[in-house]
């Protein structure tokens, strides 16, 4: 017969598989909550109530450093939750900055909007919501174009085009904004375990870093979009100025993330 645990002593059995993350308690009460299909507020008021021991199979996955996006198949973003799994990067807090800077620029109403490498869709989606945008979003993986598709299904988003194809290849419409956060780490740089469960081809930009990132501005020089935002690595201003710079770009800025860490720019051009 199946073992029964009390909501209580479950949580309490699993934060102690998972003392060697960080916050332990909570991450236990999060893939109880999704267990259960409850809130927190649920569990605090029914800690005596009986879980199934299948419980534990999610937690032996999170012991695994298997992120806990993966195993809930959900993930935050700008107040949103998203549909997430493998093969897609899992969308990071620092890239809610990337859409903050957006709204600030001087677009026109309803722009035209090309993405590069779609990804889960989230960028896509919260550029489509909030600014009425109409996109084109490209991705070279097949399994995160299914992904962004299916988010765009659960936000019934308008507008949205998704095109399996790299950058912009076989794309010619012109377009107000161009946005990426693109692979953009070294490639031989050491990652944490949990990382590696993510798709490599999303996290390493090559053997410096940053050559997706300039491709994809040399990319913008010929297509004249009136902006270009990309997310980037926080040790790559100095030589993404004066890739800027060596190409005629003056008209530059980054931004940094909470921690204070140089994490993407915007290009305006002429």
């Amino acid at each position: 017969m199946a073992k029964k645990y009390s909501i209580k002593e479950a949580i309490k059995e699993a934060s102690q598989t998972l003392s060697h993350i960080e916050n332990p308690q909570k991450e236990a009460r999060l893939l109880l909550c999704h267990f259960l299909q409850k809130d927190n507020t649920y569990l605090i008021l029914h800690e005596n109530d009986l879980v199934d021991e299948k419980y534990f199979e999610l937690v032996k996955q999170r012991a695994k450093d298997i992120p806990l996006e993966y195993i809930t198949k959900e993930v935050s973003f700008y107040g949103e939750k998203f549909f997430i799994d493998f093969e897609c990067l899992i969308p990071r807090p620092e890239t809610e900055i990337l859409i903050d800077e957006i709204l600030k620029l001087d677009l026109p109403k309803n722009p035209k909007v090309a993405e590069i490498g779609v990804g889960s869709g989230i960028i896509s989606i919260m550029i489509n919501k909030l600014l009425g945008a109409s996109l084109i979003a490209s991705d070279i993986n097949p399994k995160a174009i299914e992904i962004a598709k299916k988010n765009i299904e659960l936000f019934n988003a308008k507008d949205i085009k998704i095109v399996q194809t790299s950058y912009l290849n076989g794309i010619d419409e012109e377009f107000d904004l161009i946005v990426s956060n693109p692979p953009y780490i070294k490639n031989d740089f050491k990652i944490d375990k949990n990382l590696t469960y993510e798709p490599r081809s999303a996290l390493f930009g090559g053997e410096v870093g940053d050559e997706i990132l300039k491709n994809i501005v040399d990319l913008a020089i010929i297509k004249k979009p009136k902006y270009l935002a990309c997310e980037m690595g926080y040790d790559q201003r100095v030589p993404l100025s004066e890739y800027f710079l060596k190409n005629g770009l003056e008209k530059f800025y980054f931004y940094k993330d909470l921690a204070g860490f140089d994490r993407g720019f915007i290009v305006e051009f002429d």
